[in-house]
C-alpha cells in the first residue's frame, strides 16, 4: 500500500476536512470530514448498539462523527487504515464517543470537489444539513484559506 498524505481542506473550531491522497501527488482517495458536535452522545449516533445498550447507561459528554466522502469501492482493509487515521486524531479523548462512517459519491462531484474550493465548501454544506450539523461554510470568504484556520 501506498502511503497516504493528509491535506487539510478547511479547519474551523468544531469542523475539519482533509483530502486523503495516495502518495505525494496521486490521486484523491477520501475525504475525511470530522464534526464536533459538541453534545453528549446518545444511543442514536450509534445505532448498531441499539439492542445492546440502554440509553439510561450509555454516553458520555462529547460526540465527534467523521465521515469518508469517496468515489470508488474502499476494500475492507483499506476502510479499517482509514478509520486509524481517524482514531489518531480522536482517541485520546476520555469522555468522548466518536465514530466513522463513509459515503460514496458521485465520481463527477467527487473530482469537482478536487477542482473548485467553492464547489467542495458547496457539497460539505449539504452534507452537514443532511448530518443535522448546523454551521454556515458559506460565509468563508478566500482570504481566510490563507490562515491556519477559516473561522
Amino acid at each position: 500500500m501506498k502511503p497516504i498524505r493528509l491535506i487539510r481542506q478547511l479547519r474551523l473550531n468544531n469542523l475539519e476536512l482533509f483530502q486523503l491522497r495516495e502518495d505525494f501527488y496521486g490521486r484523491t482517495i477520501s475525504y475525511m470530514l470530522i464534526m464536533d458536535f459538541r453534545r453528549a452522545s446518545t444511543l442514536d449516533d450509534f445505532p448498531e448498539l441499539e439492542e445492546i445498550e440502554d440509553e439510561e447507561g450509555f454516553g458520555r459528554r462529547n460526540f465527534i462523527k467523521v465521515l469518508f466522502l469517496h468515489d470508488a469501492h474502499i476494500e475492507v482493509n483499506f476502510k479499517d487504515e482509514l478509520v486509524s487515521i481517524a482514531g489518531g486524531f480522536l482517541e485520546n479523548k476520555d469522555d468522548c464517543h466518536w465514530n466513522c462512517s463513509f459515503e460514496e459519491m458521485e465520481s463527477k462531484k467527487f473530482l469537482k470537489m478536487t477542482e473548485s474550493r467553492g464547489y467542495m465548501i458547496e457539497c460539505i454544506s449539504s452534507i452537514l444539513l443532511n448530518c443535522g450539523y448546523n454551521n454556515k461554510l458559506n460565509n468563508i470568504k478566500d482570504e481566510k484559506f490563507n490562515y491556519l484556520s477559516q473561522d
